[in-house]
């Protein structure tokens, strides 16, 4: 690992992390907003995004930018806390400055079936809660996702795929590239509770979208943690102009969001990643996504 750090520092300037979990939050997160912010700002980095299971982040951001003179973007994830697939919230956070609408995630009728997956979700989940799904029994998109893909299209901001199933994602990005969506992002695809297999993920960028592949997959905090070599090798099969590196850090029991994209540089480079690659998915390509 060593005999890539200093190169892995380097390719983190001008990266943008696009998914940190930040407190103040329902669970124990490593950094608040500010705190990401200023330890983004000190490696080099060009700008990060934070996200919250429970609540808008757009306004939130706007603070930490102010406070630290650094790029902070935000969204709204469309789980119960916020009404669910309420067009409403998906307005009012674009109006407080969202770049990112993602479909439900620890609400996701898929999550719900997997909930061990992350122990620490299942501790807190409801009993009897029931899952958010955004397709009726017929394999249809409900009405409720069709409005807010209007919003998403009219604002020219990223559509997240969050905790959805494999079905349920591709038929959404058959619907948002029909909308008029431009940007699509499927939230880690490989994590063991969504499970895209390569060629479900090469139909997916087929259809226009781009993968986003983040670290934590790998770490302790999944009770099926995946290896490494299995994004490279998903990077290597649909190329790295269709991906986007992230960490989805911000857990207490993971390193902090800096060092930890730090350490999913230095797993790529060693295994065969080129830093070309690296800055591909790192930099341009979430530039382009959030128009900076």
């Amino acid at each position: 690992m060593r005999r890539f750090e200093a190169r892995a520092a380097e390719l983190l300037k001008g990266s943008i992390d696009m998914h940190i979990h930040t407190s103040p939050d329902l669970h124990c997160r490593i950094v608040d907003d500010i705190e990401a912010a200023k330890q983004a700002k000190a490696a080099g980095m060009k700008a990060i995004m934070i996200k919250s299971h429970y609540t808008i982040t757009s306004d939130r951001a706007e603070i930490a930018k102010k406070v630290t003179s650094f790029p902070v973007f935000g969204g709204v994830v469309l789980n119960h806390h916020v009404g669910g697939l309420n067009v409403h919230v998906v307005k009012a956070a674009i109006e407080l400055g969202a770049k990112e609408i993602w479909m439900p995630t620890i609400n996701a009728s898929q999550y719900l079936k997997d909930v061990r997956s992350i122990p620490t979700f299942a501790k807190t989940m409801p009993k009897g809660i029931k899952g958010i799904s955004i397709i009726d029994s017929q394999g249809k998109i409900v009405p409720t996702v069709r409005s807010i893909l209007e919003v998403i299209t009219k604002n020219d901001v990223i559509l997240g795929t969050g905790h959805l199933s494999v079905r349920e994602s591709l038929t959404l990005i058959d619907e948002a590239v029909n909308a008029g969506v431009k940007k699509i992002l499927v939230t880690h695809p490989q994590a063991s509770f969504i499970g895209f297999t390569i060629e479900d993920m090469k139909r997916a960028v087929e259809k226009g979208a781009i993968l986003e592949h983040d670290f934590v997959i790998c770490t302790r905090l999944m009770r099926e943690p995946v290896s490494p070599s299995v994004i490279a090798k998903a990077i290597r099969a649909v190329g790295a102009e269709n991906c986007v590196m992230s960490t989805d850090g911000g857990q207490h029991t993971n390193p902090v969001p800096v060092e930890m994209f730090k350490q999913f540089i230095v797993k790529m480079l060693e295994l065969g990643i080129t830093a070309d690659e690296i800055q591909v998915m790192t930099q341009e390509n979430p530039s382009k996504l959030l128009g900076i």
